[in-house]
């Protein structure tokens, strides 16, 4: 019978009904929004770095990550592929190797990281084709050509079709000494990395090296990313723990696992803030709902309604138009995010510059992480409700003579 009456009630004043849900329907999808955006920026930031150097989860041999050696390489094993593949949320694997040379033309020389990378395979997850501002990309594994970062091709004055010097060391101390055409030039946004980086295909590093089928790590690229410590577990039980390691890019790279932390707590403060001013919003429309309704209710504690029976009343009432604001904000939040989604925001101007200067795409994504609709639907609600608390401590108050005279 209360619920049927508070429904009722909440129909009586179409005007104030729709004033409140209002309310906390702009305060749904201002929420979503907002943190979708947020979470999109993160989420899309993370897959840029990751997907250069270690993936979301790098696959090593045991004592690798202490001792970066190349004699601390694993060999190529096709059955490993198979265990990796067997969890549904991996979705690329990448095999790499990684070592240190001296890069020489002319009379300059740098130390340099030469990368062996599968050239199909990290073009499918990064496109770094796309990344080639002069010459062309390696295209396949045996390709006899190297492809240079554009700060390191500056630094050593190198142009396409120029003959590159590498020497280093190779599998247990043997020498590795080879010389290559540049194929291509490529600005990568991560400095350190265009100033230092020399893709070469993935065959022609490993015969450089005398290191033939073996591989310094194998990155992983997820489908689901939410909870990386799970899945780093799932995929040491699928594999050999006592041969291979398995790392999460936070523990390779916490200095950005720590500035996300660090800027994602200003976030927060902001939408502390965007729940506060939705707050006074949904405070300011429940006075005036009490205002509006003092007559009325004086009247009915005046003919023997219960206080607590009316305020129990109010507080349905209340959840009831919270429920309506919650609900109609969900489906036009999930609406936009599917939107912007689909059709994501291209930055123009000097802004996509310095996106793309980082490294970073200059398009902005949302993310559709479920997680987002509930947590913020649900955190509206509580305010909501907590908020309609006081209709119910008004009344518990009220003295009917003054209500009826007011």
């Amino acid at each position: 019978m209360l619920l049927k009456l508070a429904w009722l009630n909440i129909w009586r004043n179409k005007r104030r009904t729709f004033i409140t849900a209002t309310s906390v329907f702009f305060a749904v999808v201002l929420a979503i929004v907002f943190r979708s955006l947020t979470d999109g920026i993160y989420d899309n930031m993370i897959h840029n770095m990751v997907s250069y150097s270690s993936g979301y989860l790098q696959v090593h041999q045991k004592g690798y990550w202490d001792e970066q050696s190349i004699d601390n390489t694993f060999e190529e094993d096709e059955q490993l592929y198979q265990e990796l593949f067997e969890n549904p949320n991996v979705i690329h694997l990448m095999p790499r190797l990684q070592t240190f040379a001296l890069a020489s033309y002319t009379n300059r020389t740098k130390g340099v990281l030469v990368l062996g990378i599968d050239p199909v395979k990290e073009k499918a997850v990064n496109n770094l084709h796309k990344k080639i501002i002069d010459g062309h990309y390696i295209e396949t594994v045996n390709d006899d050509a190297v492809v240079l970062g554009e700060g390191l091709a500056s630094q050593l004055k190198l142009k396409v079709n120029d003959t590159l010097v590498l020497l280093g060391q190779g599998y247990h101390a043997s020498s590795a000494a080879a010389k290559y055409r540049m194929k291509g030039i490529i600005k990568l946004g991560a400095i350190e990395l265009n100033n230092n980086v020399v893709y070469m295909p993935l065959q022609q590093a490993q015969y450089m090296h005398g290191a033939e089928n073996r591989l310094s790590s194998m990155s992983v690229m997820l489908n689901n990313t939410t909870d990386l410590d799970k899945l780093k577990q799932s995929l040491l039980e699928s594999i050999n723990p006592n041969k291979y390691e398995v790392m999460t890019w936070k523990e390779m790279m916490p200095e950005m696992d720590q500035f996300i932390e660090a800027d994602s707590t200003g976030h927060y403060i902001i939408i502390g803030i965007l729940y506060f001013i939705i707050s006074f919003g949904l405070f300011g429309t429940l006075l005036m709902m009490i205002f509006e309704r003092k007559h009325e209710l004086g009247i009915l504690i005046a003919i023997g309604m219960k206080k607590h029976l009316l305020g129990l009343i109010l507080l349905l009432e209340s959840i009831m138009i919270s429920l309506i604001g919650c609900l109609t904000g969900v489906i036009v939040g999930i609406l936009v995010i599917k939107w912007f989604t689909r059709y994501p925001i291209h930055l123009t101007g000097e802004l996509k510059e310095v996106y793309e200067d980082w490294g970073i795409e200059s398009i902005i994504y949302f993310s559709s992480n479920e997680k987002i609709f509930i947590t913020q639907t649900l955190i509206v609600l509580i305010l909501s409700t907590l908020l309609a608390l006081y209709p119910g401590y008004k009344v518990l108050k009220l003295k009917p003579i003054e209500a009826i005279n007011s």
